[in-house]
């Protein structure tokens, strides 16, 4: 009886899913090698964070959950205010 091993795909780096901008801060969502999701957050809270604390939250990654559910319930993509161009 042979044994077969399959190769395992290297895994690629985070792609990103989503990016939600706010007025000072940047919150992006990303899918991991492994098919996981993870938020990240630019502000200083979330970077001090301890890495072993599950899960990672701040308030921008629930304003930008909160916005991402809105997008998915609707099909929309938000229209972020306040930026005149």
């Amino acid at each position: 009886m042979a044994i077969r091993f399959r190769r395992r795909r290297p895994a690629p780096q985070n792609e990103v899913l989503g990016t939600y901008s706010f007025p000072s801060r940047t919150v992006q969502v990303l899918r991991t090698g492994d098919d996981r999701i993870l938020w990240t957050c630019d502000c200083d809270r979330f970077q001090r964070q301890d890495p072993q604390r599950e899960p990672l939250w701040c308030k921008h990654i629930a304003k930008a959950a909160a916005r991402r559910s809105l997008e998915r319930l609707t099909r929309r993509v938000s229209v972020t205010r306040g930026l005149d161009a």
